[in-house]
């Protein structure tokens, strides 16, 4: 068995060895410490343990100052010019995107509300032709404003040639069916506006309705034609 007295050496001279390591650990990590490298504002590359704060702005590299590797990079601090043009940039991005988004909603509600060219153009003639039903409807009324008005004239100009005086009422009848003449001449107007913009919107949604199916049916097309090849 060993000697008591040499455990006890052996103990001593291991616990050296552990204090050494440790201080040598502690002296490493005090040493190692940060340079910083950066640009004076006369242009000349400055390495130092201390940053000034002028040198934030135009960028700077951590540096280990025991390996001289580069742990870190800071970019230099944005213009405001540069600010403002990545705003802009940010903007057109956006202003894209949210058409993309609202192509791609219109594409699928065209496809989902028409299954052909057919269900297109029938839908789009419903639309004028109920508009054109109501301009008919308002076309008879102004022909029976235009008789009454030519009624109400009649009547005026008779009592003026006997030299009587045109009653108020009379005066009335006919200012009022001159403003309903008028309003419905506008209403007709309207409607013709309204049949020509569902007339451009349909222009539209057929080409649109084209270009997305007509890629489906050349490989439609396509596939039957091959399927008959090899036949």
């Amino acid at each position: 068995m060993p000697k008591v007295s040499n455990i006890i050496q052996i103990r001593f001279i291991l616990g050296i060895f552990f204090i050494l390591a440790v201080l040598y650990g502690l002296s490493s990590s005090v040493q190692a410490g940060l340079l910083y490298r950066y640009t004076s504002e006369h242009g000349t590359q400055m390495l130092s343990d201390n940053l000034p704060p002028e040198a934030v702005q135009g960028g700077y590299e951590v540096i280990n100052n025991q390996t001289m590797v580069v742990v870190k990079r800071v970019p230099p601090a944005k213009t405001q010019k540069q600010l403002v043009e990545e705003a802009r940039l940010a903007q057109i991005e956006a202003e894209k995107q949210r058409r993309l988004k609202e192509q791609a909603n219109y594409d699928r509600t065209l496809l989902a509300t028409f299954g052909s060219e057919t269900d297109l153009l029938r839908i789009r003639n419903s639309q004028i032709e109920a508009i054109e039903g109501l301009i008919e409807l308002i076309q008879g009324k102004i022909r029976t404003l235009q008789e009454a008005l030519i009624a109400h004239q009649n009547q005026a100009a008779h009592l003026e040639r006997n030299g009587q005086l045109l009653p108020q009422q009379l005066l009335t009848n006919i200012q009022t069916v001159k403003d309903r003449l008028m309003n419905n001449r506008r209403y007709i107007v309207k409607k013709r506006q309204e049949q020509e913009t569902i007339r451009q919107k349909f222009i539209k949604d057929l080409e649109r309705f084209r270009e997305l199916t007509q890629p489906r049916i050349n490989t439609i097309g396509s596939s039957a034609r091959a399927g008959l090849r090899d036949r």
